[in-house]
């Protein structure tokens, strides 16, 4: 028997990968930016059929740092089934969603590592960059403050009313691996909003909580990410899951916060509005074919959507039940 102690590492960061040749190299570069030794986190990158050439930049970087690990998926499956892919094989303490067009800044890990440790978090929040071109800059819309550490619904009532829209991203966030399993907590298998449902369940069942002043994620404005695709060219498929798979799953989180809990039980009911209510302005914009095929999918899972459509205002009601469940002026 070996008697050496297999050391396991603090931090696991997943990160998914499709079709980002022009970005992944830079995403691993800052990965690796940190004063740190590698055995203290794993960094695990999930090819979810990527068909240009970021697998072969994910090897080469394989061949310098010995916690790089590939997972490779037959097919396409979804950024949400490709980061719980990578969850699933993580031995580290932590969980970090990194995506593969995004960067982290210098030590960011260090500081994450001792907010984590130090107060015992299941889930700790920070800040982040904005980057356009070469231009990064400080996102100052809805700065996190630093606080102490507080049971996630107190969190949530003190720090985030009014501003739920500006806690969603998951690559803000880090987790406890082992909270994530114990409350069963996922992403749902979709690519588009998959990071609302997941981050509200998170702040929501949280024991420990606290937020940092530090930045320490580079959010990168990428006209070919999945959020910008879909701003130039919207599609039946992703148009239904960013508003209606999404908003389904917001309000049935809404359903589990206490009644008592008046506050943000109103944000939860907000947020699953205006996710499904944004659906027009998008579907205007579908052609013809991608219109029918929009059409079909909410007719095929109306039973299912039926609760978030009723939030919709009166007008947005009629145009639904006009364009989608008709198909009139298609």
């Amino acid at each position: 028997m070996n008697s050496e102690t297999v050391t396991l590492p603090l931090l696991s960061i997943v990160i998914p990968f499709y079709n980002v040749e022009n970005y992944i190299s830079d995403c691993l570069e800052s990965v690796y930016n940190h004063e740190i030794p590698e055995n203290l986190y794993e960094v695990i990158c999930v090819n979810d059929a990527s068909p240009d050439n970021s697998r072969e930049i994910v090897l080469d970087f394989q061949k310098r740092h010995t916690n790089l690990i590939l997972i490779e998926h037959d097919v396409n499956r979804k950024l949400g089934r490709a980061r719980n892919t990578g969850r699933s094989i993580a031995k580290g303490k932590y969980i970090w969603n990194v995506d593969s067009d995004d960067m982290i800044n210098k030590n960011s890990i260090q500081i994450i590592l001792k907010e984590c440790e130090l107060f015992d978090l299941d889930v700790l929040i920070f800040n982040f960059d904005r980057k356009v071109d070469q231009k990064q800059s400080t996102n100052n819309d809805y700065p996190f403050k630093h606080t102490e550490t507080f049971k996630g619904i107190d969190f949530l009532n003190i720090y985030c009313i009014g501003n739920f829209s500006e806690i969603s991203p998951i690559w803000t966030q880090v987790y406890k691996r082992e909270f994530l399993d114990k409350q069963n907590i996922f992403s749902p298998p979709i690519n588009m909003g998959e990071d609302v449902p997941f981050t509200l369940k998170s702040l929501l069942l949280a024991e420990r909580i606290k937020s940092i002043t530090q930045s320490c994620y580079v959010y990168r404005i990428n006209d070919l990410s999945l959020g910008g695709k879909i701003e130039i060219l919207p599609v039946a498929e992703k148009l239904y899951e960013k508003c209606f798979i999404c908003a389904r799953l917001v309000y049935d989180l809404y359903r589990m916060v206490p009644v008592k809990e008046l506050a943000v039980r109103k944000e939860f009911r907000a947020v699953s509005n205006y996710i499904i209510s944004i659906y027009t302005k998008y579907y205007i914009r579908l052609s013809k074919s991608e219109k029918s095929n929009f059409n079909t999918l909410c007719r095929i899972n109306i039973f299912y959507d039926f609760k978030v459509i009723k939030l919709l205002s009166f007008k947005n009601q009629i145009f639904f039940l006009k364009h989608v469940l008709c198909g009139f002026n298609n």
